[in-house]
């Protein structure tokens, strides 16, 4: 769903008000956040049983949503009411982990109640060290999510169509199950690490203007490997390389269109982990991706593979972060009797965190993401910006406030839009 700060300067006097505590320079754990660090008076101290920890959270709210339909004409706005639960169980072992999570993210629009979701996430991860060197992991999921109307294979709302011949007047809802397995193991200066992912997508029918509609065709299974060999120079710096090998198997033999999609995928890339005197830690990477696919009328993909993130710890009190990402994607749009093969997507984004006060933290955001289509003339790139604060009341209670601004600009006609997102909610913990 769509995030979103109502005033910030209206939040900050409020905590000015009722703390008058300016933020000190506590310093900074070797690569920490502002985000990350820790804060002993209001952090969330949870329920313990044994060596494990129970940490409850609730968060409600309301967002004013300007374009519910990303429409670039007509446009509708309505208000958002958000319930976000969540549970975290983390283990306190001297060796080993075992950690459960489950989340909900459930809203309810006043007026196009159309537009409601229900999402939720399970996940339990664990990790076993074996010795000083070598550990195995392993991560069970389970998702429901829902595509919202900024997805590219979502059609927009009295546009037409922009998949299938017609457009959907409610979210598309899917499941997503699988899980992942991996070994580490370090040689002195040299660390590697071998994983096994496999993940099932399966769809819910939906509803369009002309009555129901089967995704089923978009069912599929991905599987994925990877090796990924590092040496630790010992400067900060630690080198490595990665390869990846995907493969999509599609449930049904054919989509709607006839055709196999089922993939292969292949990534190879060099990079390095950064930590510069503790102010400038992540890393980066760059190589060559590829998608080639089982049915000859369908156009395969290579092109350049890049990514990573970086965190610049400006001061004590201000973290400068930023992102990069390039991956391909499955979709069924269509254009003109033409059907895309996938598309890829590219992402820049930028971001600030400052801590004002104590329990007062600032945020600024800045995004771009292009999708640029495989097999159709198509091309979207979409442009977002958003502010925000939160302020912690004490270790049980948190207010936090948003706004974002975001557009898209496509080279196909009618999908443009224009969006404001302004949201406050309130969260509670133990």
């Amino acid at each position: 769903m769509k995030n979103t700060s109502l005033s910030i300067l209206a939040l900050a006097s409020m905590a000015t008000a009722l703390t008058g505590t300016p933020a000190t320079a506590q310093e900074l754990e070797r690569g920490e956040t502002v985000l990350q660090r820790r804060r002993p008076e209001v952090e969330q101290l949870g329920v313990r049983a044994g060596t494990f920890r129970f940490l409850p959270r609730l968060e409600l709210g309301e967002t004013y949503d300007s374009n519910v339909f990303l429409t670039d004409r007509n446009t509708r706005s309505d208000w958002l009411f958000v319930a976000r639960p969540s549970l975290d169980i983390r283990s306190d072992f001297s060796n080993h982990a075992l950690n459960f999570s489950a989340a909900g993210d459930f809203g309810r629009y006043h007026r196009y109640s159309s537009e409601n979701y229900n999402d939720y996430r399970l996940d339990l991860n664990g990790r076993y060290d074996v010795a000083r060197e070598t550990a195995v992991s392993g991560d069970l999921f389970h998702r429901r999510l829902h595509e919202g109307r900024s997805d590219p294979d979502v059609s927009t709302f009295g546009q037409g169509s922009a998949s299938r011949g017609t457009f959907y007047t409610e979210p598309v809802t899917y499941y997503v199950t699988g899980g992942e397995a991996a070994v580490t193991q370090g040689f002195n200066r040299i660390r590697a690490r071998l994983s096994g992912t496999a993940a099932h997508y399966g769809y819910n029918d939906v509803q369009t203007q002309t009555g129901k509609a089967s995704l089923a065709d978009r069912d599929r299974w991905e599987y994925g490997t990877a090796l990924r060999v590092g040496y630790d120079l010992g400067t900060g710096i630690q080198p490595f390389v990665q390869g990846t090998y995907t493969r999509t198997n599609y449930q049904r033999a054919t989509d709607f269109a006839g055709r196999d999609r089922d993939s292969n995928g292949y990534e190879a890339v060099v990079g390095t982990t950064l930590d510069l005197t503790g102010l400038i830690t992540g890393e980066v990477y760059t190589g060559w991706l590829s998608k080639r696919y089982q049915d000859a009328r369908m156009k395969d993909f290579s092109g350049l593979a890049f990514g990573g993130q970086l965190n610049w710890a400006v001061t004590q009190l201000t973290t400068v972060s930023a992102r990069a990402s390039r991956q391909i994607r499955e979709t069924d749009t269509t254009q003109g009797g033409r059907l895309a093969t996938s598309y890829t997507r590219t992402i820049g984004a930028l971001g600030v965190d400052h801590e004002l006060l104590r329990n007062l933290l600032l945020n600024g955001r800045l995004q771009w993401r292009q999708d640029d289509f495989t097999g159709i003339n198509r091309t979207d790139n979409v442009y977002t910006a958003g502010a925000g604060a939160t302020y912690l009341i004490n270790r049980n209670f948190y207010l936090t406030g948003g706004y974002t601004y975001e557009t898209r600009k496509s080279d196909v006609t009618g999908l443009d839009y224009k969006d404001n997102l302004v949201f406050l909610r309130v969260g509670a913990q133990m």
